[in-house]
This record gives structure tokens, C-alpha cells and sequence, in this order.
């Protein structure tokens, strides 16, 4: 009876055959009767493993007789298809934060508190203690420099009034528990109602109320962040500028605060902020944002003296499309124009707002300043709450850091990384990431331990993402791809699909109907289990061998 041979599942149909020769191209059949009646096929090498292509026509045969009869084989054929195959060399790289700050000690003591490895930090969390002394993480890209002090003014005083504000110690609670406003302004000046907040904050700190903030009580990082590295641990005696731990930067935040005092609905809740949008109402006044660098700083009327504000003013104006007869002229002039493509535009904000009053003129309660590029993110203010100026009303920032690859490429090979190059990167569990190269270094370096190696150029490669498995990790080590050759669009079939002849040529079986036939191809690049071939189409069912 006939002998059934069945093969492994794999993907394709499932093709039965009869095959008369059974034999590939060139092979002869042994002139020893006795020999197995099966034609010889070679073994293919794919990369550094031989793998046996052997397809057997089996037949049966009788003790009384000497005939036989040809089996019927069920196999399983898949389709040669057009792809790249690229061959890769890899190189050793490193996970880590693309933005990564070392703490140290802002003063001598003793450690009495500290976070371990891993704890995540937010504003207003502390990462250690010096003395009893709470060393404060607030978010921004200046560090405190200076004891701020009544009087002082800068950045790091805008700073450091954005992140009282943030925590809430811009306000006061009245005698009936409700919140009041302290008069607290973010301007970047230091007065006597930036002291009293401080005040607010040292006394929830349980430090002494001083109402100055000098520059070791404060660690500025950009947004969240993650302690590592942390050498010290309590009881550690530390001096000022000694390591304490790295901060891993994983999201940048900023934050926007209300320049206005009342009840505040905000009326755009995310998206890129533009100029000409009602951004909040105060009191169901709308404000206005207006997107620019130029400060803001008198309500703008007929007579006002030329200024950037007004050419500011009246380009936001023709935007919004308050120039219907093309006679507002864009410069620093308020004219009459200007005037009635003002009021033009306060009537069309009285269709919504029906105490908008509509007079040409534009004070500073009607808008609000905007960075460009300032897109809404976590809305951190409550409609129809009262208000103090100063209140944060929303976070914008990138929602997570940057992850980056180091390694380093030898100078013959820089080529393949240069700036702008996309490269895979592998992951330990076998996870491909696509990054960027964003920066190659221009002078080369030796290993200190082996000074005959050949010298080698720093990489650093920026991900948009990591895998899931690798998001709560600090570092880890992974593996650089590098393109060594790469054949596009080319036919490929399955590697172990090829046999090797015995005329020394190469061949495919290929399935048609319910036959099969072996078809000579001549055998390119191998790459990722499949290999080139010329002298079949993509599309033709060639059968995978067991």
C-alpha cells in the first residue's frame, strides 16, 4: 500500500503530489538496484547552520513482485516573495536618559534622610535630608545660584515663584477656609508677597520660616525624574559639591499661570495654543492669547505711543481675518483702522460673551501672553474656582524623555552612523527599536586598557520609545545593527527551501497543481532565514522541506 509522508506544519497550502522523479535537477539515480530508488540532494549552508533539504518520493512494493507503485506525498509549499534582506554586524550599546542630572550636596552635615534606586520624584518632593533639612526637587532648567532674598529679581526668581505657584503658595485661606488672593504675582521679582509664600512653604517643610530661599535647599531638574546611582545612604556624612545620586529626567513639564484674579473656566482644554484663541474666561470675560515674545505691558488705544505691541496686535487682527477692506496697515501705529478692526473683533466675541464690551480699546485684561509652541497638556485648574494670579491652569511639555543609546563605532566605520542615519537597535528580549544618530563624535578615543585597539568614534542614538520591559529601567545593555549588505527588493524564498544539486548547481521544488518540479535558481544574499534567488517570480509555491 501506498506510504503517506507527512510534513510539519507551516504557513502555505497544503499541496498533495505525485512527483515521477522526485529528483532535483542534475542528480542521478545510483546504478545499485539495491540503493534506496531516491534522488540525492545536498545539503544548503544558511549562515553558520547546514540545513538538509531532502524530499522523499516514496514507493512501496511487494515480497512476491518487483513492482512498485509511486506514493502520494501531502506537503506544504509557501510563495516566494519580494523583499530586502539586509546582513547586520552588531555593536554593544547602552540605555540610558538622554537627560540626566547629578545631585550634589548643597552644604556640609550629615544625611538623615534619603530615597532609594528606582523612587520616582515630582515638584515638591524631597530627595534627601541634610541636618533635618529637606533638599527640595522644583521644576525648571536654571539652578538657584544665589540666596533669593527680598529685592532680588531674574529667572531663578520666576522660577521659583512658577513652583510655589504650582504647589499652591500663592494663596491664603480667609477666616472662612476659602482661598483669597495674597497678591502674589509671577513676574520674577522678589517682593514682600514672594516672601510670605515662601514662608508658607518652609513652614510646611518644618524648616524655619526665614522667607529667603538660599540656593542649596533647592534641586532644579525639568520635570519628573527618576533617583539613581544614589551613593550615600543615612548617616553618610556629606560636603558641599560631594555626589549624592543621578536624576533621570522622564518627562519635561512646564507650566502656564493665569495673569488674572477671578472665576476662571478655561475654554481651550488641549492642542497647540494659537494666537486669536479664547484661552480662558475670567469672570465670563473671554482673554484672549496672544502668541509672542514681545512683553505686553499698557492697555492699547487710539494715541498710545508706536510699539511692538501694537504690530503684534494688529497682525493677530488681519489673521483673524478684522481686515475686510485691506486697510489695516501692520506696523506700529495704532491708527483708526486699528480701531475699528478692534471693535470688529469685540463684537463677534459679544456674540458669546454678552459682557464684552465693545470700545476699540484693548486692555491687559483682555489677553494674555503665549510662548510659541506652548500645547495644552494636564488641565490642573478647576472651572468656576476663584482664582488668584498666578495659578497654574495647565502642564505643556513632552509627555516622556528622551532615551538615548551610547556606544562607539570604530573610525573606519563611521560612515554607517553618521548624523541623521536611522538604525535599528535590538532589545534582550529581541524587541527592534528604529532610532536616530544624533550625535557622532569628531575626535576618536582608545581604550586606556588596551592601548593597540583600533580607536573608535562616541555614538549617541535618540529613541522615540522602548519597550515596555524596558521603561522602569536606568540602563540596560542592547545591541546596535549595523548594515553591512543589504539586497533590495529582491525574490526570496525560505532558506531551507533551496537544495543543493548533485551537478553542484542549486534548485527549488516548486508545487503547480498536484505535481512538483525542481526549478534551478542561482542563490544570492542569505539573511534572517531567507535567502535570494534568481530564476523564480515572487508568488511561485515552492514546497518547505521537513
Amino acid at each position: 500500500m501506498p506510504v503517506l509522508t507527512q510534513r510539519p506544519s507551516v504557513d502555505g497550502p497544503e499541496v498533495p503530489t505525485h512527483n515521477n522523479s522526485g529528483q532535483p535537477p542534475g542528480s542521478q539515480t545510483p546504478a545499485d538496484d539495491s540503493s534506496p530508488p531516491w534522488g540525492k540532494l545536498l545539503a544548503a549552508g544558511v549562515l553558520a547552520a547546514v540545513i538538509a533539504a531532502v524530499v522523499i518520493i516514496a514507493r512501496s512494493s511487494s515480497s512476491d513482485s518487483d513492482d512498485t507503485s509511486e506514493a502520494e506525498v501531502t506537503i506544504r509549499a509557501v510563495e516566494a516573495e519580494q523583499r530586502d534582506l539586509i546582513e547586520y554586524t552588531n555593536i554593544d550599546g547602552t540605555l540610558q536618559y538622554a537627560n540626566v542630572s547629578t545631585v550634589t550636596a548643597g552644604t556640609d552635615g550629615l544625611v538623615t534622610e534619603v530615597v532609594s534606586d528606582g523612587q520616582t520624584l515630582s515638584r515638591g518632593d524631597a530627595a534627601y535630608e541634610v541636618n533635618a533639612t529637606p533638599i527640595v526637587v522644583f521644576y525648571g532648567d536654571i539652578p538657584f545660584y544665589r540666596t533669593m532674598v527680598e529685592g532680588t529679581s531674574g529667572d531663578d526668581v520666576l522660577l521659583l515663584e512658577q513652583n510655589l505657584a504650582s504647589l499652591g503658595y500663592h494663596t491664603v485661606e480667609d477666616e472662612d477656609g476659602d482661598v483669597a488672593d495674597a497678591g502674589f504675582t509671577v513676574d520674577g521679582t522678589f517682593d514682600a508677597q514672594t516672601s510670605e509664600a515662601v514662608k508658607r512653604w518652609q513652614e510646611d517643610l518644618g524648616i524655619a520660616e526665614t522667607g529667603t530661599v538660599p540656593p542649596g535647599d533647592v534641586i532644579m531638574v525639568p520635570g519628573p525624574s527618576q533617583a539613581s546611582g544614589v551613593v550615600v545612604e543615612i548617616g553618610s556624612r556629606v560636603q558641599a559639591g560631594s555626589t549624592i545620586m543621578t536624576l533621570n529626567v522622564s518627562s519635561t513639564v512646564d507650566g502656564f499661570y493665569s495673569a488674572h484674579t477671578g472665576a476662571i473656566n478655561l475654554e481651550a482644554t488641549s492642542g497647540d495654543v494659537v494666537s486669536g484663541q479664547v484661552l480662558y474666561t475670567v469672570d465670563d470675560l473671554p482673554v484672549t492669547a496672544v502668541v509672542t515674545d514681545v512683553e505686553f505691558v499698557r492697555d492699547l488705544s487710539i494715541g498710545v505711543e508706536d510699539g511692538d505691541d501694537v504690530e503684534v496686535l494688529e497682525q493677530m487682527l488681519a489673521d483673524l481675518g478684522y481686515d475686510a477692506d485691506g486697510d489695516l496697515d501692520v506696523d506700529e501705529e495704532f491708527d483708526d483702522d486699528t480701531t475699528r478692526a478692534i471693535e470688529d473683533w469685540e463684537e463677534d466675541l459679544q456674540d458669546n460673551w454678552d459682557d464684552q464690551v465693545v470700545d476699540g480699546i484693548v486692555s491687559l485684561d483682555q489677553i494674555v501672553t503665549v510662548d510659541n509652541g506652548t500645547t495644552i497638556g494636564a488641565v490642573t485648574s478647576h472651572d468656576g474656582d476663584t482664582l488668584a494670579t498666578g495659578t497654574e491652569l495647565f502642564t505643556f511639555g513632552s509627555d516622556t524623555g528622551s532615551r538615548i543609546v551610547s556606544t562607539a563605532v570604530d573610525v573606519a566605520d563611521q560612515a554607517l552612523l553618521a548624523e541623521g542615519t536611522e538604525i535599528d537597535v535590538e532589545f534582550p528580549g529581541g524587541e527592534i527599536v528604529t532610532g536616530t544618530v544624533t550625535d557622532l563624535a569628531s575626535s576618536s578615543t582608545t581604550d586606556p586598557l588596551d592601548p593597540s585597539a583600533d580607536p573608535k568614534l562616541a555614538v549617541e542614538i535618540t529613541l522615540d520609545s522602548v519597550p515596555d520591559s524596558a521603561e522602569a529601567l536606568n540602563e540596560l545593555d542592547v545591541e546596535v545593527r549595523l548594515v553591512d549588505n543589504l539586497a533590495a527588493g529582491v525574490t526570496v524564498v525560505p532558506a531551507s527551501a533551496l537544495v543543493a544539486t548533485a551537478d553542484g548547481g542549486f534548485a527549488v521544488e516548486v508545487a503547480s497543481g498536484n505535481s512538483t518540479s525542481y526549478v534551478a535558481v542561482d542563490p544570492g544574499m542569505f539573511a534572517d532565514g531567507f535567502v535570494e534567488v534568481d530564476g523564480i517570480e515572487p508568488g511561485t509555491a515552492v514546497v518547505v522541506p521537513s
